[in-house]
């Protein structure tokens, strides 16, 4: 299963691939609404990738909010506390939405040290145990990339006698 769900409107499709894209090279699982089986109905699908994801990022415009679906994942989110907003055009956030932080990726060309994808990547990082040292140190030491850890890879410690 993927770390991500993206949720978004069909307008800005191009703006959720990019952000897709843009996780995964840093190593996460992402899934978008693509991906759904010609098989399965898409409700079900939808409600066990929900489930889950261990953070659901939601791509916010004025068609995202007037969007029963992506309100309904978002509120989903919200109350797993697992929700992970931006925001890819400014337009005013539906309530409750419009309580919780929500980064400002208007424009964004997909510049990794943009301060509105590193507060999007730090989140994520918070909520699925990625790459946020990595990030952290690299906007400190002022490195191109960050070195990503495997998402989803736990880490164990064996004693022996």
């Amino acid at each position: 299963m993927s770390d991500i769900f993206i949720s978004y409107a069909r307008s800005t499709e191009a703006q959720a691939r990019q952000v897709a894209e843009a996780l995964r090279a840093l190593g996460y699982g992402v899934w978008r609404d693509d991906e759904l089986p010609a098989h399965r109905a898409y409700a079900d699908v939808i409600d066990e990738r929900l489930r889950a994801a261990k953070a659901v990022v939601v791509v916010w415009s004025a068609d995202a909010a007037r969007s029963e679906w992506v309100r309904s994942e978002a509120e989903r989110a919200r109350g797993e506390r697992k929700l992970v907003q931006l925001t890819v055009d400014g337009a005013k956030l539906p309530m409750p939405f419009d309580q919780i932080q929500c980064a400002d990726l208007i424009g964004w060309t997909g510049d990794g040290q943009a301060s509105g994808w590193l507060k999007v990547v730090r989140s994520i990082a918070d909520l699925t145990a990625g790459v946020a040292a990595g990030l952290a140190q690299s906007r400190e030491t002022g490195a191109q990339e960050a070195e990503p850890r495997a998402a989803g890879r736990a880490l164990s410690v064996c004693v022996l006698p």
